[in-house]
């Protein structure tokens, strides 16, 4: 009987359909060996007995392989939505700095969210067993792992996960909401990451495609437009024999027919999305040639007010956005208004938070700057709010409860690192949820002794307060 993934587009969390995009405008990067080798099957669903494979090739005209050695109980080699979970992680890595050590410190709710997944019951579950994949499955690249920093191919034998702490809000032993997990890296990854060995990762776009062999597909085609050697330089084309790329691909049957059935609706997403151009098959049998057409992304233009938000640092999913939702003569308007207050002399702590909330604002907030007098003097703004909200402050203010404790976590987290346990983050956590603690004032507290070099003195504090949670809740 065939093992099943968590999948279907209906238990998708709710993704805007977006194009992908040039190059250039990318901000996120993925590990260019764990990229480019695909060591997750593309495949949403996989046999019993598949617990290990074996992949040979060849790299700079020299022979190389690529093995995989899995623990049956944990639902055999990693596959389906493994991949996503496993995109996630790295992406929270080095969002988190990329420590020297590789630890991630996240939570369940985290990775659900970053793998654009939907963040219901059973999907736990299916995480669960996903990190149980990656922490005991056994992968060798012989002469296969580019080891950037030395700038040759080496030997690398290594687990996905070196480390994995999590905890429970039952007796089960299941991940929920709740769980507070701390994540090793393998150490080569790490060095890998460390060594900017990594190529650009559209996850705006990776996260809208709505089935997981959709989304492992396009990760490793997305790898391969990427020059191994120097991955900052895109394929048009992309040409493989049919059987190196079920390979590739850890596809089971390596029949033709079974290949190309496969492959078919995840070929057809990526056109209708965008990024194929088209897909051609040549010759027959086992000599067959799949040549891929890719849209060429980087000669699109670029929206001239996307480039001007973006020129006051306003991130590019957080640009994008405002121009979905209020339009672009609406946001042209708010942009002219928002210039027109720093010409006047407004002095925001964070222009790209100010910009934002100009666009965004519905309660005439900011009155309109006077007119600039004939002479050319500057303009002088009107009374404008005495307070303007931190980007932290306004993550945590935004949204429902659990985003909002999701985001003070995240901040959290990222400034403490090793400061605080994994069952103390637990129960910074569940006070947040209780509300025995409030998350924009601990968010800005936080950041306050970042500035001032009070990390330590902060992190003694809420253990405090925490303790004090403890006993009240006890």
């Amino acid at each position: 009987m065939a093992r099943k993934t968590a999948t279907t587009a209906t238990n998708r969390k709710n993704q805007t359909q977006v194009a992908p995009k040039p190059a250039s405008d990318l901000i996120r990067f993925e590990e260019a060996n764990v990229a480019r080798l695909g060591l997750i099957s593309v495949q949403e669903r996989i046999p019993d007995s598949y617990n290990s494979w074996t992949v040979e090739f060849h790299v700079d005209g020299r022979p190389a392989r690529l093995t995989c050695d899995a623990v049956a109980k944990y639902g055999g080699v990693p596959h389906g939505l493994d991949g996503d979970i496993a995109t996630a992680i790295i992406d929270l890595y080095v969002e988190a700095g990329t420590t020297a050590d590789g630890t991630v410190r996240t939570t369940a709710y985290q990775i659900l969210r970053r793998a654009g997944l939907d963040t219901s019951g059973r999907y736990y579950q299916s995480l669960l067993q996903t990190l149980f994949r990656l922490r005991t499955t056994t992968y060798t690249a012989s002469e296969a792992w580019r080891d950037h920093g030395r700038g040759n191919w080496t030997t690398a034998t290594f687990n996905y996960l070196s480390e994995l702490e999590f905890t429970s809000d039952d007796e089960a032993t299941e991940l929920s909401s709740g769980s507070v997990l701390k994540i090793r890296l393998a150490e080569p990854i790490v060095r890998s990451i460390r060594a900017q060995y990594t190529k650009p990762l559209d996850l705006d776009f990776l996260t809208s495609l709505e089935r997981p062999q959709t989304r492992a597909v396009y990760r490793l085609l997305d790898a391969r437009r990427y020059d191994p050697v120097t991955p900052g330089v895109l394929q048009r084309t992309l040409s493989v024999n049919i059987i190196e790329w079920a390979e590739a691909c850890k596809i089971v049957d390596r029949r033709s027919n079974k290949i190309r059935a496969t492959l078919q609706g995840a070929h057809e997403e990526l056109m209708l999305r965008g990024y194929l151009e088209d897909v051609t098959y040549e010759g027959r049998g086992r000599t067959q040639t799949i040549t891929y057409r890719f849209v060429p992304l980087d000669a699109q233009a670029t929206s001239p007010l996307l480039a001007a938000l973006r020129s006051y640092r306003v991130s590019l999913p957080v640009a994008q956005k405002l121009l979905t939702d209020f339009g672009e003569e609406h946001v042209e308007a708010r942009l002219r208004k928002f210039e027109a207050l720093l010409a006047g002399g407004y002095k925001a702590r964070n222009r790209s938070a100010l910009l934002v909330d100009v666009v965004r604002d519905d309660q005439d907030k900011y009155a309109d700057p006077e007119e600039a007098p004939l002479g050319g003097g500057p303009r002088k703004a009107s009374a404008a709010p005495a307070y303007m909200p931190t980007l932290e402050e306004i993550a945590s203010e935004d949204g429902s409860l659990e985003e909002r404790v999701e985001a003070t976590m995240k901040t959290v987290q990222f400034l403490l690192r090793e400061r605080l346990s994994v069952s103390e983050y637990a129960l910074l956590r569940l006070a947040l949820i209780l509300e025995r603690l409030e998350g924009a004032q601990v968010t800005r507290e936080a950041t306050r002794a970042k500035r001032e070099g009070q990390l330590d003195e902060f992190a003694n504090g809420l253990l405090d307060a925490l303790q004090h949670v403890r006993l009240q809740a006890g």
